[in-house]
Order: structure tokens, then sequence, then C-alpha cells
């Protein structure tokens, strides 16, 4: 997997195991995006989903949310993709967040293989929110429950004092990187879980577009690419396309 880079724009996750945050502090610090746990299982919604999003948001941190899941078979992830896009249209839906909605896979409630089920949730979610989901996992379980079927999936993936991890699973990169489970940010009382998108702030702000407006987009390019022969436009339309897949949440051609 590709190294950490001190220009990557920075980030946390919360719970309302952080009570009360300063998002205004959290921003001046230097913190480009939160994600914020919006539901677990089929029942759970985190307390504080509501005052994080609103408080993040009014500071000018980007914003996104993720699923805990509990699911160990299909139709218990089918169950909770359902709750999740309830939940989070009840909160505007995902096309007023900043980043992809996620799905936390750490736990695995007695099942010895996990693909069938985050596929399924995946799926799902993408769907109904035009929008291709992160993954996130963290080292043993990748390699312990998942397969390399997902490794077109973008990770979120929790590797803590490393600076380059290495390719596990069937991912060969990571899209974001929780690289601590004990940062100090001010605004937050407590530690607080570290992480770096893979690029720059401003290339943040424009990650989340619809896989169906980008393909729209991509597929303009691919007219103006046929239609010429000039090597440095090719390039030019290929590096724009393979742009719009990275903001759309798919993978580089």
């Amino acid at each position: 997997m590709q190294a950490r880079d001190k220009s990557h724009a920075r980030g946390i996750d919360v719970s309302h195991y952080q009570g009360k945050i300063d998002w205004a502090q959290v921003r001046a610090s230097g913190i480009s995006f939160a994600f914020i746990k919006a539901t677990e299982g089929t029942t759970y919604v985190d307390s504080m989903l509501s005052t994080y999003l609103a408080g993040a948001r009014n500071a000018g941190v980007l914003v996104g949310v993720y699923h805990f899941c509990r699911a160990g078979t299909a139709a218990d992830a089918e169950k909770e993709a359902d709750f999740f896009i309830n939940t989070v249209n009840q909160q505007g839906g995902i096309a007023n967040l900043d980043l992809p909605p996620v799905l936390d896979i750490e736990t695995t409630n007695g099942a010895t293989h996990l693909t069938i089920s985050c596929q399924v949730w995946l799926n799902k979610v993408q769907a109904a929110c035009s929008v291709e989901p992160l993954l996130y996992t963290y080292p043993y379980f990748a390699t312990s429950y998942l397969d390399a079927s997902l490794g077109n999936i973008p990770l979120w993936y929790a590797n803590y004092g490393v600076n380059q991890p290495v390719d596990v699973a069937g991912w060969t990169r990571w899209r974001f990187l929780q690289y601590s489970d004990s940062g100090t940010v001010p605004g937050i009382s407590g530690p607080v879980d570290m992480n770096e998108f893979d690029g720059s702030e401003e290339e943040l702000m424009g990650y989340q577009m619809s896989v169906a407006d980008a393909n729209k987009v991509i597929a303009f390019l691919s007219a103006a690419y046929n239609a010429t022969s000039i090597a440095a436009a090719q390039d030019e339309f290929h590096r724009l396309a393979n742009e719009l897949r990275k903001a759309s949440g798919q993978p580089e051609q």
C-alpha cells in the first residue's frame, strides 16, 4: 500500500464516547474531516449523531457517517443496510454529507466468513445512495475473515504505528487510514481516533460524487479520447476520467 504523506488531509472519527465536542477548536487545529457513528446493528442510533453532524458542519469540518456491523449472515446484513439508510435519510440523506457512507466491520458475531454479508450491505447502500461506500477494517480481521473479492471496495484501514501499511486481502491501497486510536485534538476531552485521507483537503472536498453523475462525464471524456489521436490530449482525458472515478469512490483504471 502507499505511504502516509504530510500533505494529506487529517481527520477524526467519533461517537458518543467523545462527549461534548467544540468543533470550532477541532477545525482550527487543522482537522479537515470527521466520520461520525450513525448506527449499529438493526436498532441502535448513536445518541450524538445529530449534534455532531450539526456542530461539525457549522465549523466547516467535512462529514461522513458509518455503520458498525453486527451482521453474521446476508439476511442480517440486508436488515442492517435498511436501518442505516433510513437513519441517514432522517438526517437529510447521503447527498447532504461530504464523505461516502462506511461499513465498519470488525466483529464476527460467531460467523467465520463475512465477505458475502459485506457485499450485501455495500451493494444495497450503494444502490440506495448512488455513492460507493467505504469498508473499514483492520489487518487481522481482513486476513482472517474477508477475501480478495472485496479488494475493489475503497478501504478505510485501521493500522497503527505504520507509515506504509503492507497489502492485505485484496487491497493494495487505502483511501483513508486510521493511524492512531489515542490522538489528542483541541476541543475534544480525552483520546480520539486519528485519520488521514489519501490526498489534500482540496481533493477531499470534491471526493463525494455520485457514481451515476461521474459515469456520465466519463462517457463524454471517453468519446473525446477516441476522437483524437493526440497523445497529450488522450493522457489528459484519461487523467480526468480517473479523477472522476476517485471522486465517486470508484477504482481508477
